[in-house]
């Protein structure tokens, strides 16, 4: 399957390209982070691959806007360059899936990314930053009521995927200690295939698939620095 990660490499790119601005004042190197934020997700559409059997072609799951709270430990290895690790949840009720006569249901991610973080720090109170991760995520399809053609999910499954993502954002330091960040993610993951335990009606299969899950989030990020 093919991944695209042209907007990670393109920051990746750009960072690197703009690090020769940046001097070497020692805030940032040895030092441990903790971040924390909160932010809203858009998702567009995917598709809906299988679902206890062949679907018709075309058919596509929509999803209404969501939330994202997470939570990210880091360590400066230099003054623009620092290793993270990063987790916390992504969730969106489902707006619709073609075909479907009842589609109450949400999907959640729980990713577990590990993080390549540049960051610019040139000025005084404003510093931006880029970054790339690469992991895995639980995906969790929680259904109330799905119903398609003479099949029906009700319950909870997960599975864990592949995971990626590109950030950028800029930074303003309150003191030495403590910053504030406006931070734009994208955040995909290979496409989910979840086996249900319980089959309702007739079916040809266990499992229901859907495409390449992606999110574009946006939020505000909280940092501590020891």
């Amino acid at each position: 399957m093919k991944m695209k990660l042209r907007f990670p490499v393109a920051l990746t790119a750009l960072a690197v390209g703009l690090l020769p601005l940046t001097p070497a004042h020692g805030q940032e190197k040895g030092r441990a982070y903790f971040d924390a934020d909160i932010g809203g997700t858009i998702m567009p559409d995917t598709d809906l691959k299988d679902f206890f059997g062949p679907v018709a072609s075309g058919s596509e799951v929509q999803f209404d806007p969501g939330l994202r709270l997470g939570f990210r430990g880091g360590y400066g290895v230099t003054d623009w360059f620092a290793a993270e690790i990063e987790t916390g949840v992504l969730g969106n009720s489902i707006r619709s899936i073609s075909g479907a006569t009842e589609d109450d249901a949400s999907l959640s991610n729980i990713p577990i990314l590990f993080n390549a973080r540049l960051q610019l720090s040139q000025f005084d109170k404003l510093t931006p930053y880029f970054g790339v991760g690469v992991g895995c995520s639980i995906a969790v399809l929680d259904a109330d009521d799905i119903v398609i053609g003479g099949g029906r999910l009700t319950g909870t499954m997960s599975e864990t995927v592949f995971a990626y993502q590109g950030f950028a954002g800029l930074r303003y330091r309150i003191n030495d200690n403590m910053g504030l960040s406006l931070e734009y993610r994208y955040f995909a993951t290979l496409g989910p295939e979840w086996e249900a335990d319980v089959i309702y009606g007739p079916a040809g299969s266990d499992s229901i698939e859907f495409g390449r899950i992606q999110y574009h989030v946006l939020s505000v990020a909280f940092q501590f620095r020891f």
